[in-house]
């Protein structure tokens, strides 16, 4: 998975905040404190729901979203990426 995610990514089981939404605070933390830079490659859908015991609809979801808001690029076959160093509300 190359850099470390699991260190920047917590997922909290009995949290009341869905694990989506965990995985988008993870990932926008990371952007915050500068751990993800631009451009960074992201791990990939499968690795995060190995990783971190995710279902695939959960990950894609928090990708999907975190797109949406143009924080996320992502290229076919090639996987996502930082594609925002600037978190969008």
């Amino acid at each position: 998975m190359g850099k470390n995610f699991l260190k920047i990514i917590e997922i909290k089981e009995n949290s009341i905040v869905p694990k989506y939404k965990q995985l988008m605070d993870g990932i926008l933390h990371g952007v915050e404190t500068g751990l993800i830079k631009e451009n960074e490659i992201l791990p990939s859908i499968h690795d995060l729901c190995m990783a971190l015991n995710l279902s695939k609809n959960t990950v894609e979801k928090a990708y999907f979203k975190l797109k949406r808001k143009g924080i996320v690029g992502s290229v076919p076959g090639k996987g996502y990426y930082l594609k925002c160093a600037v978190a969008i509300e």
